[in-house]
């Protein structure tokens, strides 16, 4: 007599909904990199993903229980279910960890009462206290060089070309009138936000302000926006400090003219 051996429906549920979750999670991730969907498409695709995940998650448990008290077939896929499923709800986690490490910076800047002009994204999409976000962000303060304002526009510029971002407008400083420079950053998972940066000419040399603001309306980033801007300020300050350090050697190597000096001395000091 042949013993029929039947194969838990509870584990295929979990295997097709763990492998439906993570095709929707990953592809739609990758066309929103890549620009060919849009954002507020990619973050349902996100949720109902994140939802099917959990689904999986919780059937294949409920699959366990009852492989183990019927024998049924079906270790396989419920493992594959129950394992997939807690793996496509990592994201989730990420983002409930960083959301509640970072306060939202979906429009934050060093200049809080005349922040660099925006011309794509949308201002004033987030309401934190400025006193919250720079507890997170201590740099994101204006910065005061020694230099001239367009050598700190020039260095800025090259900045963020290194950084991969897009330039939208450039307006050189003068002696006497700011410069401006928009660009366009996208983030790991390819969202749009529009950097900002003004060099106002300073009696003692220039100084800078940033403004970073997401390019679509965002309840909240995570603290992406922070994060850039500050990395960009620290970046900067090493690349003005290298560039002074740079000027002081090749003064002091340069050579003087014997026309310049007085009979009977050196050019030496």
């Amino acid at each position: 007599m042949r013993i029929l051996v039947r194969t838990s429906k509870l584990a295929i549920w979990a295997r097709r909904l763990a492998l439906f979750a993570a095709a929707l999670i990953v592809i739609s991730a990758g066309l929103h990199v890549i620009g060919q969907v849009a954002s507020d498409v990619f973050e349902i695709s996100l949720i109902i993903g994140t939802l099917c995940a959990a689904a999986a998650f919780l059937v294949g448990l409920a699959a366990y229980i009852r492989l183990w008290f019927t024998g049924d077939r079906g270790w396989g896929p419920a493992t594959v279910g129950f394992a997939l499923g807690l793996l496509c709800l990592a994201p989730a986690a990420v983002t409930a960890v960083l959301a509640e490490l970072y306060p939202s910076t979906a429009d934050v800047t060093t200049a809080l009462s005349n922040p660099p002009q925006l011309r794509m994204a949308n201002p004033g999409q987030s309401q934190v206290d400025s006193e919250t976000v720079l507890i997170s962000f201590p740099n994101l303060i204006t910065r005061i060089y020694r230099i001239p304002p367009q050598t700190l526009f020039s260095l800025g510029e090259a900045l963020a070309g290194a950084n991969g971002w897009e330039v939208i407008a450039s307006t050189p400083p003068t002696a006497e009138q700011a410069g401006e420079f928009n660009a366009l950053r996208r983030s790991l998972l390819g969202f749009e936000n529009e950097i900002a940066f003004r060099v106002v000419p300073n009696p003692i040399g220039a100084l800078i302000d940033l403004r970073a603001a997401s390019v679509d309306p965002v309840l909240h980033d995570l603290g992406d926006n922070g994060r850039a801007i500050e990395s960009f300020l620290l970046a900067l300050d090493d690349a003005v400090s290298v560039h002074i350090q740079n000027n002081m050697a090749e003064t002091e190597a340069a050579p003087v003219d014997p026309g310049l000096v007085p009979e009977g001395e050196t050019g030496a000091q």
